[in-house]
């Protein structure tokens, strides 16, 4: 039989669908065997989702919630008229609660299908309730899992602040900006609810004589609710006791010295403290040395400790007792093992240019003599910032890691290559041979001040604005450099956003980014003086999900100043505010650790000023201001400087800049009352338990707060779960090693001088060192009223 094309084409090509189907099959069968088995079904991704909801809206303006979903399967919403008393639950950190809507009937119903596929997506979805002002849940359905959150359409926003002596209620509508005078507001006090009316001003003021302080508000005014949870309230402390150290680092078998001081509550003031203090050296929690030290006519206390020969390496505390308060400093203990000591300094002699690389010298000694050969392990962290906290910045990271070997005159070069970002750069330097140890930081700045930027959070949700602040300070004294003007910058890949930033005399100011993108993005700052510039970053990572939750509400919008940079007690300060856009009236105040006083005074083109007179109080004070505007209240404040007994003064130094004789002595004019002096002579900046700068903010101690119903940036509260339908998703996190250390080790500047002695209302008198070269004059003062100040300055001998 032939067979011709019209014969084959049937059975012939049949076999052949037949031959390439089976072998598909084949492949699929062998591609799923050797593939991973998927931890989650894709489908039960469509029950995983997440809703969320602004804590204030305003009935005049769109409202929208925000969904986070996994799939684009559709969402089914609906919207119910609840009682908020049904669903809010009173506290800062606590969730609403779920409501039964089986027998309610929905005010509006709609379906929502996200974009995307099988891709985490982030929606707004318009919520469809008209200008009504009523309380809302709103539900959101995929198959049997169910999200509820509440939605509050509002016209009434609350501020609550706080001291240790009050709480005063502030109450305002969102539309006209007015004060709402004889509202009904029921705060929970302790077990009972108890209704208060606000006054003519639109305030509530509930003191300890009016019971338990209240943990929750919720005010009603027509058809709109507002509530909120104030802050637990912290208290105002009887005794501060500080402590600070010769040096951050101190080897083993030498000295540290120990000096400072302590203030004890009397009244409306701190004082100086007397009698006693106990100071404790201690490696974790063995007792190492204990010593009792009197407390002269300031309250000051000096006293030193020996370190034993054979004390391991590490960080050990030192912990000063007295009239029930206790204070404290860290001190690094380099090691030494079988009489090798090691040490390293920079040879660019502090004046290191930032386009360069940094030489260093090791030096290893054994018996007081040269050691050769010694194999010495240089590790070097590098952190992009000078001044402030250096260690729990943004990019500090492993710079070097190198091995040397000590030449016959005992020393060996390391060279830190420059970083090439334009950034500053702060080095901390360890050395290891063996259990021989050595810790210092070098400092390389780029400019004669510093700037450092700081995100007002380091993790946001999105949609929420990117905060952030930036302070400017001279290197050389410590003190603020003022009126600058300051470029800020969202880096997020390619895409930039700029803003400049006009700094106050004290050397601050704040900003915000509007819809920061999904993801990590960095604030830049940078400002030029005289030709240089200074430049610093800040990290924030904007999530799909993170919590909103803040004790820091303030307004960049809301600008507060005074009339004079410096009061006494008794003085009458002058507050003015501003806030463009804003309308209505305007809540100012002046807020202390006793108490606070309070004026409502309308605004004129979104600005208002008062007067308070000052009173003598403990810790921190400050004016502040709240505005109404575009549906939020909004409000900030800043600092009052108080030249009184028992408060920190800004310290400063008389001209120093002239080059020292060695050993001259010379007249330092630091005004002042009667007194005791810390005066310190280093090779290098002091950090950690070391920096006097920090000690007279000790008693600026800051026990107020603020919380706004209705702040300017958007806070989303979250969903719960009405159904417990929700798939769990399960996640591996794998390391192969541990993580690289990024511990930024401290200064090692042992003082060249160390002094504690009275002062006079001149100031003090300095031996200037006896060798020629750069050196950090740092000095305490602490005075007999209480008054506490530090300065800072460069000085030169030749």
């Amino acid at each position: 039989m032939r067979y011709g094309p019209s014969n084959l084409a049937g059975p012939m090509f049949r076999a052949i669908r037949l031959a390439i189907c089976g072998v598909a099959m084949l492949l699929v069968v062998v591609s799923t065997a050797e593939a991973a088995r998927p931890i989650v079904d894709l489908h039960t991704l469509d029950a995983y989702f997440a809703l969320y909801a602004a804590d204030s809206n305003v009935p005049w303006k769109a409202t929208a919630v925000r969904l986070d979903t996994y799939s684009s399967a559709e969402v089914d919403f609906a919207a119910y008229q609840v009682d908020p008393a049904d669903v809010v639950t009173a506290g800062s950190n606590a969730r609403s609660r779920p409501v039964d809507t089986a027998k309610l009937k929905p005010v509006a119903t709609w379906r929502y299908t996200p974009p995307g596929g099988y891709q985490f997506q982030t929606s707004m979805v318009a919520v469809p309730l008209g200008p009504r002002e009523v309380f809302f849940d709103v539900e959101a359905r995929r198959g049997a899992a169910d999200e509820q959150v509440w939605v509050n359409r509002t016209r009434v926003g609350l501020i609550v602040k706080q001291t240790p002596a009050e709480l005063t209620l502030y109450a305002a509508d969102l539309g006209t900006g007015r004060a709402l005078p004889k509202m009904r507001v029921q705060f929970l006090s302790g077990a009972r609810l108890e209704t208060r009316l606000t006054d003519a001003h639109g305030l509530v003021r509930w003191t300890s004589a009016s019971g338990p302080r209240p943990v929750f508000a919720l005010a009603q005014w027509g058809a709109s609710y507002a509530f909120v949870s104030p802050l637990p309230q912290a208290p105002l402390p009887t005794t501060i006791v500080a402590v600070r150290t010769d040096s951050a680092v101190v080897h083993a078998g030498d000295t540290v010295r120990v000096a400072g001081f302590v203030r004890t509550r009397r009244g409306t003031a701190l004082r100086a403290a007397s009698g006693n203090v106990q100071i404790a050296l201690r490696d974790g929690p063995a007792l190492i040395a204990q010593t009792n030290a009197g407390l002269d006519a300031a309250g000051a206390f000096a006293t030193s400790f020996a370190i034993p020969g054979g004390a391991r390496a590490g960080e050990y505390a030192i912990l000063a007792s007295a009239d029930g308060g206790v204070g404290g400093a860290t001190v690094h203990v380099d090691g030494n093992a079988a009489g090798l000591a090691l040490a390293v300094t920079s040879r660019c002699g502090g004046l290191c240019p930032a386009d360069a690389d940094v030489p260093l010298r090791v030096r290893a000694t054994r018996g007081g003599a040269a050691a050769a050969n010694v194999q010495v392990r240089v590790t070097i962290v590098r952190s992009p910032h000078v001044g402030g906290d250096e260690t729990a910045a943004w990019g500090v990271t492993p710079w070097l890691d190198a091995t040397v070997a000590t030449g016959e005159d005992g020393t060996a070069d390391v060279v830190i290559p420059h970083p090439t970002d334009g950034l500053a750069s702060t080095y901390g330097v360890t050395l290891v041979s063996g259990a021989a140890t050595a810790n210092t930081r070098v400092i390389v700045p780029t400019a004669r001040f510093a700037l450092r930027v700081a995100s007002d959070r380091d993790r946001i949700a999105l949609g929420t604005p990117a905060g952030y602040s930036v302070v400017a300070t001279d290197i050389a004294s410590g003190r603020p450099a003022g009126a600058a003007r300051v470029t800020v910058e969202l880096r997020h890949g390619s895409d930039v956003s700029r803003q400049q930033l006009d700094l106050d005399a004290a050397g601050r100011g704040r900003g915000s980014f509007g819809n920061a993108p999904l993801g990590t993005s960095l604030v830049v700052a940078s400002a030029t003086v005289d030709g240089a510039t200074a430049t610093d970053a800040a990290q924030v990572e904007v999530a799909a999900q993170a919590d909103d939750a803040s004790t820091d509400d303030s307004s960049a919008g809301v600008r507060v100043a005074t009339d004079r940079a410096l009061y006494r007690t008794g003085d009458a300060v002058r507050a003015t505010a501003t806030a463009a856009g804003a309308a209505g009236d305007v809540l100012l105040g002046l807020e202390s650790a006793l108490g606070a006083e309070f004026a409502v005074v309308p605004s004129t083109n979104g600005a208002a000023s008062a007067s308070f007179r000052i009173a003598d109080a403990p810790g921190a004070m400050r004016v502040g201001a709240a505005f109404v505007r575009d549906g939020a209240l909004e409000w900030n404040v800043v600092p009052v400087a108080l030249d009184a007994p028992g408060r920190s003064i800004a310290g400063a130094l008389g001209d120093v800049s002239a080059p020292m004789h060695p050993g001259a002595t010379v007249a330092v004019p630091m005004p002042g009352g009667a007194g005791t002096v810390i005066v310190r002579v280093s090779r290098g900046a002091p950090s950690g338990g070391a920096a006097f700068e920090s000690a007279p903010g000790l008693l600026d101690v800051d026990v107020t707060s603020t919380v706004s119903s209705a702040p300017a940036d958007a806070v989303w509260h979250p969903w719960v779960d009405a159904s417990g339908q929700h798939a769990p998703l399960l996640g591996f996190s794998r390391r192969s090693q541990p993580p690289q250390d990024a511990t930024l080790a401290q200064a090692d500047t042992r003082a060249v001088s160390w002094k504690v002695a009275r002062a006079t209302a001149a100031g003090f008198e300095l031996t200037a060192p006896s060798e020629a070269g750069r050196y950090v004059l740092s000095v305490l003062r602490i005075d007999d009223d209480g008054r506490v100040t530090a300065a800072t300055s460069n000085i030169e001998v030749r």
